[in-house]
C-alpha cells in the first residue's frame, strides 16, 4: 500500500513544461525529501498532491484516492500540510490556534499538548502568535498539521529561514511522525541538514525524476572518493608508508587524513584498524550537497 503515488505525470503552464513523465511513490513509515533546483517542479508536485491543480495527463493518488473529486473530504481528514510561508492570526495565542484546529480534526486536548511538546513550542502556547519568531511559527505550523496523527504529512520548504536549533527540532519531529507508521514528504534545499532524518530521496531535474532511491543508494550512486581521518599514538614510519599505498596522506602530529578511491575504502579501513597505534578513525564521506552537484554535472555531460 502506498500513501502517495504519481504515475506518468505531465504538467504545463501555457507553453512551459514543468513536469514530464514523473512517476514515484512514497510508502507508509517513510520520510522522503524532494530535492532539486528552483523550478525543478517540487512545489508543483505538492500542489498536485493537495488537489490545488490538475495534471495535463497521468494520475495522482493520496491515501489511495484522487485528491480531487468525491473522496476529497475523506482525504483531508488524513493529511496535514505546512506551506513555506505561514500566516496565522497574530492576536490568537498558539494554544487558541491549536484548539481551533483540534476541533476541526476531532483531536483531543492531550493531543494538543503532545504535539506542542514534540515540536518544542509548548512553552509559548499562551503567547500571542504575533510575538512568535519565524522558527516558532514554523514549529506551531507543524504542530497543528500533526494533530490527529495524519497518515500523510506534506511540507513545502519547511526549514526555510530557520536557525540550526529550529531545523533540528523540525526534522526530529518529522522523523518521529514517519517512524509511527505515517508518510512524510517535504521539499528542501538544505541537503546537508536532512541526511540523518530521511529514508528516501526524490531528485528532480528539469521537470523529471533523476533519482528515486534510499539515502544509501544516493550516497553510493557516484562512488566518490572518501576521506578517512585517523588518530594515532606513536605510529611508526612503516605504518604511514603502508598507508600511502591506498591514497594521498596528509598528517600533523597524531592526526592523519587520507583520501582513497571508493574501491579502496574497505581495504584501507582494514589496514588502518589492524594497527595498534590507531586510537580512532572517522569516515568523512562526500556531503549530500556535493553528491547532488556531481549528479547534475554528470547529467549535463551525458
Amino acid at each position: 500500500m502506498t500513501n502517495i503515488s504519481y504515475k506518468n505525470i505531465k504538467f504545463s503552464y501555457g507553453q512551459s513544461t514543468i513536469l514530464h513523465d514523473v512517476s514515484f511513490s512514497v510508502e507508509p513509515g517513510m520520510c522522503c525529501a524532494l530535492i532539486g533546483h528552483n523550478g525543478a517542479g517540487k512545489t508543483t508536485l505538492i500542489k498536485l498532491l493537495l488537489g490545488m491543480i490538475k495534471p495535463n495527463s497521468g494520475s495522482v493518488e493520496l491515501c489511495q484516492f484522487n485528491p480531487i473529486g468525491k473522496h476529497e473530504k475523506q482525504i483531508k481528514k488524513q493529511i496535514g500540510f505546512v506551506p513555506e510561508s505561514i500566516n496565522f492570526q497574530p492576536n490568537n495565542t498558539g494554544l487558541q490556534l491549536m484548539q481551533y484546529v483540534a476541533k476541526l480534526k476531532g483531536a483531543s486536548a492531550q493531543d494538543i499538548q503532545d504535539k506542542m511538546e514534540l515540536t518544542n513550542i509548548a512553552f509559548a502556547q499562551n503567547k500571542k502568535i504575533g510575538a512568535y519568531s519565524k522558527g516558532m511559527k514554523q514549529r506551531l505550523g507543524l504542530a497543528q498539521a500533526m494533530l490527529g496523527d495524519p497518515k500523510v504529512l506534506i511540507l513545502d520548504e519547511p526549514a526555510s529561514g530557520l536557525d540550526p536549533d529550529s531545523r533540528q527540532i523540525l526534522y526530529r519531529s518529522l522523523q518521529a511522525h514517519a517512524k509511527a507508521g505515517n508518510t512524510v514528504m517535504f521539499s528542501s534545499h538544505a541537503l546537508n541538514d536532512i541526511e540523518s532524518y530521511i529514508d528516501h530521496i526524490i531528485l528532480l531535474n528539469e521537470g523529471g525524476v533523476l533519482m528515486d532511491c534510499s539515502i544509501a543508494q544516493y550516497r553510493d550512486s557516484l562512488k566518490l572518493p572518501v576521506m578517512i581521518e585517523i588518530q594515532t599514538t606513536d605510529a611508526s614510519v612503516a605504518f604511514y608508508t603502508g598507508l600511502k599505498k591506498f591514497g594521498e596522506v596528509e598528517y600533523d602530529e597524531n592526526i592523519a587524513h587520507i583520501t582513497v578511491d571508493y574501491s579502496n575504502k574497505l581495504p584501507a579501513l582494514a589496514y588502518i584498524s589492524a594497527n595498534p597505534s590507531v586510537t580512532d578513525l572517522r569516515l568523512l564521506d562526500a556531503s549530500l550537497e556535493t553528491i547532488y552537484h556531481e549528479l547534475l554535472k554528470k547529467e549535463e555531460n551525458a
